[in-house]
């Protein structure tokens, strides 16, 4: 099966007053995923694998805590920042797997404690505490590499399950396919899915952030989209990047395979052709040239 671009290589437009989005980058993928990341790739049951430093206190006579991931690894943040976005700051929260042992200073407790979330920030866990099994009367700071396990935290709220927290994203893995950053997409660009067979054919999102976790890229983008699998469908990825040039008939070979690195106001821009750099720069100038060798090729469009 085949796919085709139907768009015009001219490909500008202004969508938002005095910026104008110019079709830069163009590709085929065959595993593309749209997904509610929060709900989809993770669960209630995920497992973390960091062990945080923990802190009590008591402010205004009430007993608190801070569990402090910010040595954490990547997949917990992202996970922590999931979980978290879909808990009000009452609702209850358990930490298990407390039994901690620094036999240096003979130190042993049990910190498995239920709590109610106050805030998630930087990387830091604010809480009341309910409850803890047995903590120490000679200190109030225990340090995650000696916890004997890896604590967890758990909550009866269902990930991806709140309208106004959730995330959507367009995935691929980095086994079997093509991978997204070799467009030379940032944050900020906008990009668009062309096949006939996707819910989400043609729409254009924002890029609002770009990872990679396990073994797939993950772009989140800026509003809903329809979760679907194409997996073995050819989609045709179209990338679109902010022109300081304000013509609406900028023409670009979205063709050029040569790819290069560009420094731009301090900013290393990696896997970008030529004509990325020089619309990122502001510097790009079509020519007759350009014009006449692209203008029909059938591979852009206006958004």
């Amino acid at each position: 099966m085949s796919v085709r671009n139907t768009k015009s290589a001219s490909a500008s437009q202004n969508t938002t007053p005095g910026v104008v989005y110019t079709l830069a980058r163009s590709d085929i993928f065959y595993f593309l995923q749209f997904i509610n990341y929060e709900s989809e790739l993770y669960n209630n049951t995920s497992t973390l694998t960091s062990k945080p430093n923990v802190v009590f206190y008591t402010e205004n006579s009430v007993n608190k805590v801070i569990l402090d991931y910010t040595s954490g690894s990547n997949t917990d943040k992202i996970y922590l920042k999931s979980f978290f976005a879909g808990l009000n700051q009452t609702s209850g929260i358990t930490l298990s797997n407390g039994s901690y042992l620094q036999e240096a200073k003979g130190l042993e407790a049990d910190l498995s404690s239920s709590l109610t979330f106050s805030e998630f920030k930087n990387n830091y866990v604010f809480a009341t505490v309910n409850s803890t099994t047995s903590k120490s009367t000679s200190t109030d700071i225990y340090y995650g590499t000696y916890f004997i396990d890896t604590p967890q935290i758990t909550s009866g709220v269902t990930l991806g399950q709140n309208a106004s927290t959730k995330r959507y994203a367009l995935v691929s893995p980095t086994v079997g396919d093509k991978f997204f950053t070799n467009l030379g997409l940032i944050a900020g660009d906008v990009i668009e899915v062309v096949n006939p067979n996707s819910q989400n054919n043609s729409v254009r999102f924002e890029i609002m952030n770009i990872l990679r976790l396990n073994d797939k890229e993950i772009i989140e983008l800026n509003k809903s989209a329809i979760s679907e699998n194409l997996t073995g469908s050819p989609s045709i990825v179209n990338l679109y990047i902010k022109s300081n040039n304000t013509s609406v008939n900028l023409v670009v070979d979205i063709t050029d395979t040569v790819l290069n690195s560009c420094l731009i106001n301090g900013i290393l821009f990696n896997n970008n052709t030529k004509y990325q750099c020089d619309l990122r720069g502001g510097t790009f100038i079509p020519t007759l040239s350009n014009i006449s060798s692209f203008a029909n090729s059938n591979i852009g469009f206006q958004i």
